[in-house]
């Protein structure tokens, strides 16, 4: 009997790890090539080409932050340079294109053209806006785990404190009942 439920439930993680193995391509890759990113063709959410990244932008942390994206006439006045956020798009190999020597990427946005009309557009406006932004926030994040660090040494410290006196007194008590 148990050897029956050993091979029925081995079967079915086989089965459930084929399933997953046969997902369609836009699972995770893992690992992004910035400079093969550059330049990677842009898709609204219909599939239509739009444009293509223009440049990778980062934050404090080293994380992408956004994209700029030149489009072409598609969005109407003859094309112009956008910034789309993360969160707003998807990154995926090409077709075929995933090896070391051949990495190609492609960019899904999750917005129709007329949502992609909305994004704003990339100039010096928006990069002083923006920069100021993501340095306030960094300095916020900064000033608050200073704070919750020295919150947890005074609670470490206090909660040592009253350790070590239960311990004395505990000891104490010890002594005078052996006495």
């Amino acid at each position: 009997m148990m050897h029956k439920l050993i091979i029925h439930t081995v079967g079915v993680s086989l089965l459930a790890g084929g399933a997953v193995m046969s997902l369609p391509a836009f699972a995770a890759e893992g690992l992004y090539s910035m400079d093969d990113l550059n330049d990677a063709d842009v898709f609204d959410s219909t599939g239509k080409e739009i444009g293509e990244v223009e440049d990778i932008l980062m934050g404090n942390d080293m994380s992408v932050h956004s994209l700029v994206i030149e489009t072409g006439e598609i969005l109407g006045t003859g094309g112009s340079v956008i910034v789309a956020e993360r969160g707003t798009f998807t990154v995926v190999t090409a077709s075929g294109k995933n090896s070391f020597d051949d990495v190609e990427y492609e960019v899904h946005m999750e917005m129709t053209q007329d949502e992609l009309k909305q994004l704003p557009e990339y100039n010096e406006d928006w990069w002083n806006q923006t920069r100021l932004s993501l340095q306030k926030a960094w300095e916020n994040t900064k000033d608050i785990s200073e704070s919750a660090w020295e919150n947890t040494k005074e609670a470490t410290s206090s909660a040592w404190y009253n350790v070590k006196q239960g311990a004395e007194k505990m000891g104490d008590e010890i002594e005078q009942a052996t006495e």
